[in-house]
């Protein structure tokens, strides 16, 4: 059979994904003597989500001092109340077993990663008891040093990974698309590591535009379970003025300003008031964006939002010079990666001025961060053999709310990923493949250039984020999510029509979208379904009509499992080793903290007090 495949490529390990995940999942199968190959959708270092971050990380406190080097740690963080912070934190769904391996694994990752920034001469600044940061754009030169100091990975930069192969029930490869030249090519491969990030189906976020659900959707198609679709997370991020839509800086002013705060008021200059005992608790910590859901999003439920669904973030009850002190503060340390009065690559000098002078400026709920993902062991094995998955497109760590680092995360994923590949490499040989199953995927792929008459992919992508956008958002009910939920289907049912206007292959962005658009429709139906069959709330999942955390019939994961192209959902206990789940109610996702049956102790440190 001659396959419509341009070039075939060979190799042990393949790995998907660029970013921090992705690198150390090369480098560790690298170590171990293993054949790999590193696919990357962009160029390393500069795509993927981690260069969109504000750039902090973290471990518990003894790691951190003894594992990582740093003295000023505060050894009194300990490696159980981080633990102990993330469990609670994820509302008791984290899958106890993996999230020891991220505390366990994860320090040493940090500790490398450092290391490659002090031979670039970078600067990681410190905060006790055990975090650093630095600009996002930091990361990728770190990890772009590390496979500098690793050199033998092989590298396909500018590559769009589209189709995983499978034979006999194992994966043996996939297909991908050269984006300059167009060029199809079949990697055949013994082992395929997943980090590609994760999904975000909404037309407000702060992430790159390469969220489309990639490795969970593909991982998916290839039989690999999904689980915790229904958790995504949202922060305060930029709304207007337009040109710095999708910026974080609301929410780097926030950890950043240590002198003044802000309140938030609603389209009428109403404050939207937060209980003090969760303010105290969430102001200045991670915390804070899960507060920032529900205290703003009932708001904007609630028609309180500006006319682009906002809210106004106001500084004017501070003292002026305080205001000036920290802005100037802000912008001094800002000025290490960037010009004066830019954050990232934008120009904020206005929101700057805002702060300064006490005038409220317009913010959003942008989203971030999926919780969802492949479902993985310890050792980040799906349950397809040689199928892995790392970072965000993995599930388990964080539960039903990220509010760790997701940073550390791939880190750790990353090494224990490319450990796990490289060890189910050590016997068997490089798979065949089902001829016939590339074939046809091949065809599939091709398709949307035989289409020029076809439904739009860009308009298609549209749809699913006006889908998700008007019933899968912050606050969630069984209406919006039905109506949702249909609207996506429809969207679905459409994916076979997509055509492009150009058949050109060289760098055709349309027929691109044609192949990550069904990615974004598979991870958007899997969550949609998820929060509807979840009748509470439970950390990032937020229902008005079932505002209850019910323990009693909740404390479960959902799986979501391939069955003949459609989805069947079933529960899951999380597995435990050390945290019992608990019992009972309570009254809604912030109460859940102030609780005595819950017992957090807070990220500050210390016992949570009403």
């Amino acid at each position: 059979m001659q396959l419509l495949a341009d070039r075939v490529m060979e190799t042990q390990v393949l790995v998907v994904g660029g970013s921090g995940a992705g690198v150390t999942a090369a480098i560790q199968a690298h170590r171990q003597k293993k054949q790999v190959l590193l696919v990357c959708k962009g160029k390393v270092g500069r795509s993927g989500n981690a260069i969109m971050a504000g750039g902090g990380f973290g471990t518990d406190g003894y790691s951190a001092r003894h594992i990582v080097g740093e003295e000023r740690a505060e050894e009194s963080y300990t490696q159980a109340q981080y633990f102990d912070n993330i469990v609670k934190e994820g509302f008791f769904l984290s899958e106890q077993d993996v999230l020891e391996q991220f505390v366990q694994e994860s320090p040493a990752a940090v500790k490398e990663l450092l290391d490659w920034g002090r031979a670039q001469n970078l600067s990681f600044d410190f905060r006790p008891p055990a975090n650093w940061s630095s600009a996002g754009l930091s990361w990728g030169k770190c990890i772009k040093q590390g496979l500098k100091q690793n050199s033998g990975i092989a590298l396909l930069e500018d590559t769009a990974v589209v189709e995983l192969l499978t034979s006999r029930g194992r994966v043996c490869g996939a297909l991908a698309i050269e984006l300059y030249s167009g060029q199809l090519v079949l990697i055949r491969a013994q082992a395929v590591v997943l980090a590609t990030g994760g999904y975000q189906p909404f037309s407000f976020k702060n992430t790159v535009t390469d969220m489309t659900g990639d490795g969970p959707a593909m991982g998916f198609r290839a039989g690999a379970k999904l689980a915790d679709m229904e958790f995504l997370l949202a922060f305060p991020t930029a709304l207007n003025p337009r040109a710095l839509r999708g910026s974080i800086y609301p929410f780097v002013f926030e950890m950043a300003m240590r002198r003044i705060s802000h309140r938030v008021l609603d389209r009428d200059g109403a404050e939207i008031c937060i209980p003090p005992e969760i303010y105290r608790l969430c102001h200045r910590t991670k915390l804070s964006k899960l507060c920032s859901d529900y205290y703003w999003g009932h708001a904007i439920a609630q028609g309180r939002g500006s006319a682009d669904g906002g809210v106004y973030m106001d500084f004017s009850q501070n003292d002026a010079a305080l205001r000036a002190r920290d802005v100037a503060d802000f912008d001094a340390g800002n000025r290490r990666h960037y010009p004066p009065g830019c954050y990232k690559g934008d120009n904020i000098r206005s929101i700057l001025d805002c702060v300064e002078q006490g005038r409220p400026f317009e913010v959003g709920l942008g989203y971030e961060y999926s919780m969802g993902g492949l479902l993985v062991d310890a050792g980040m094995r799906t349950n397809v053999p040689g199928l892995f998955a790392a970072g965000e497109a993995a599930s388990g760590v964080f539960g039903a709310c990220r509010a760790g680092d997701g940073l550390t995360e791939m880190l750790g994923q990353g090494r224990r990923a490319g450990q796990s590949a490289a060890e189910y490499c050590a016997e068997g040989q490089l798979p065949g493949v089902d001829e016939e199953q590339a074939q046809a995927l091949c065809s599939q792929i091709l398709a949307p250039l035989q289409r020029p008459a076809g439904q739009s992919p860009l308009a298609l992508q549209a749809g699913l984020e006006q889908a998700a956008d008007e019933g899968f958002g912050v606050i969630r009910t069984q209406e919006g999510l039905e109506k949702a939920l249909a609207r996506v289907r429809e969207c679905a049912g459409q994916l076979d029509t997509l055509g492009v206007s150009s058949p050109s292959r060289r760098y055709n962005y349309e027929w691109l979208t044609a192949c990550t658009v069904r990615n974004t429709a598979v991870c958007t139906e899997a969550g949609i379904r998820a929060a509807l069959l979840r009748k509470e709330s439970r950390g990032c999942h937020i229902r008005q009509d079932y505002p209850q955390v019910d323990h009693d019939n909740w404390c479960v994961r959902l799986i979501d499992e391939n069955c003949g192209g459609g989805h069947r959902l079933s529960r899951k206990a999380p597995k435990v080793t050390r945290i019992a789940l608990p019992t009972g109610r309570e009254e809604n996702v912030m109460a859940y903290f102030l609780s005595e049956r819950t017992g957090y102790r807070g990220q500050k440190g210390g016992a949570v007090k009403k």
